[in-house]
C-alpha cells in the first residue's frame, strides 16, 4: 500500500497508540447516556529506527540526512520523541456521537492523522461510523531519497481521506473498515539527482502523489476476560508512478486481557507488497515482506477515582524487501498515563 519505508516505520508507529487498547476501545459502542467522553494519553517513547524513506515528523525525528550508495542498507537513527493524542466523544439524547481524536490506525504512518465524524448503533445492524481524516502533524519524507553523497531535504506529506467503519455487523462479532486517502507530496524530487541518469518518463514513474484505498475484515472473539481479535486487509496504492504503485496483504492478530488492575496487549502483524511495475534506480521491482510484534501493559491506578492508567509497550518491526535501499528494522519503546472521562 506504501512504500516499505513507510509501512515499517507506521508499524512501530502502533506502539505509540498501543495504549489506546482494543479491548477499552469506544468505536464498537455508543454510551447509553448523554454527554461528553473520551481519554487523552501523553507521554514519551524512543525510537530506533533503520530506513532511507521516512524523515520522521515535526515531534519525532528518525532522519538519516545523508547516504553514500542506492545499493547499501540504510543505517540507524534513534530518536527521543512525546507522545500526546487521544479522543473526545459527544453523545446526544438520540443516539448519535460525534467524535474527534486519533486512532491506532491513523497513526501508522506517522503523520499524527486526525479523524473528526459521527457514529450511531442501529437495532439488528451493528454500529456503523463515517469520519473525515487529515494530517494533524504531517509526516516528513524525502524529497529525492535517492539523492547520494549531500544533506537530503525533507518535505511533507499529507494524507487526507474518508474512513467508513461498521462494528458488529448485524449483530455479530464481525466488523469493517474501509479508508481512502490522498497522498500529497509537498516537495516531490524522487529520481531528479542528475546522477541517476534517468530518463523523464523513468522520473514520473517514481512520483508518489495518488490515492490510498485500504479494506479490512476482522473478527472480535470474547472469551472472559480475553480478546482475541484476527483480521485481514488488502490494500492497494494507485500513485502518479507506476514504480511505487502497488498492492498489499496484511493479516493481524490481536490478544487481549484484562481485570479490574491490568490491561495487556499483544500483536503481530505479517504482510506482503508487490508493485506495478520495475524501479528504474534499481531496474528491478522493490516488493517486500515485513512483520511487526507490538505489547502493552497498563495498570489502573488509585488515583483520580480509578480514571488513570500507566502504560508501558515496545514494538520491533522489519522488511525484507528485493532491494537493499528498501529494507527496514525498527524498535522503540513508550512509557505514559492514559486518562479516561465520561461514559465509557
Amino acid at each position: 500500500m506504501k512504500q516499505p519505508a513507510i509501512i515499517v516505520a507506521s508499524l512501530f508507529a502502533a506502539a505509540l497508540a498501543a495504549c489506546v487498547f482494543p479491548a477499552m476501545a469506544a468505536d464498537d459502542r455508543i454510551p447509553a447516556t448523554a454527554g461528553f467522553s473520551g481519554n487523552v494519553i501523553f507521554g514519551a517513547g524512543f525510537l530506533s529506527l533503520e530506513n532511507n524513506l521516512v524523515a520522521g515528523n515535526k515531534l519525532l525525528g528518525v532522519d538519516n540526512k545523508t547516504i553514500s550508495s542506492v545499493n547499501a542498507s540504510p543505517q540507524s537513527a534513534n530518536s527521543v520523541y512525546p507522545m500526546i493524542t487521544g479522543e473526545v466523544r459527544y453523545t446526544f439524547s438520540n443516539g448519535w456521537q460525534a467524535f474527534f481524536g486519533s486512532s491506532v490506525e491513523d497513526l501508522l504512518t506517522l503523520d499524527f492523522s486526525q479523524r473528526l465524524g459521527v457514529r450511531k448503533e442501529w437495532d439488528r445492524v451493528g454500529v456503523m461510523g463515517l469520519a473525515l481524516m487529515f494530517s494533524g502533524t504531517p509526516a516528513e519524507v524525502w524529497a529525492d531519497p535517492y539523492l547520494v553523497g549531500v544533506p537530503r531535504s525533507d518535505t511533507a506529506r499529507d494524507a487526507n481521506g474518508l474512513r467508513l467503519d461498521w462494528w458488529r455487523m448485524f449483530d455479530s462479532n464481525f466488523f469493517l473498515q474501509a479508508r481512502s486517502r490522498k497522498i500529497r507530496i509537498n516537495n516531490e524530487q524522487s529520481g531528479t539527482d542528475p546522477a541517476l541518469g534517468l530518463t523523464p518518463a523513468e522520473i514520473s514513474s517514481l512520483r508518489r502523489n495518488g490515492n490510498d484505498n485500504l479494506l479490512t475484515v476482522g473478527y472480535r472473539w470474547f472469551n472472559g476476560t480475553s480478546l482475541w481479535q484476527p483480521e485481514i486487509s488488502f490494500g492497494k496504492a494507485n500513485r502518479d508512478g507506476n514504480a511505487v504503485s502497488n498492492d498489499m496483504t496484511m493479516a493481524k492478530l490481536t490478544y487481549s486481557y484484562w481485570n479490574n488492575d491490568w490491561v495487556l496487549v499483544a500483536s503481530g502483524l505479517v504482510f506482503r507488497q508487490k508493485f506495478d511495475n520495475a524501479n528504474p534506480v534499481f531496474g528491478q521491482k522493490t516488493d517486500a515482506n515485513s512483520y511487526a510484534l507490538t505489547v502493552t501493559a497498563a495498570r489502573r491506578l488509585t488515583m483520580g477515582g480509578g480514571n488513570w492508567r500507566a502504560f508501558a509497550s515496545a514494538a520491533y518491526g522489519r522488511s525484507n524487501a528485493d532491494v537493499n535501499f528498501f529494507d527496514i528494522k525498527a524498535l522503540g519503546f513508550n512509557l505514559g498515563l492514559q486518562y479516561g472521562f465520561g461514559a465509557q
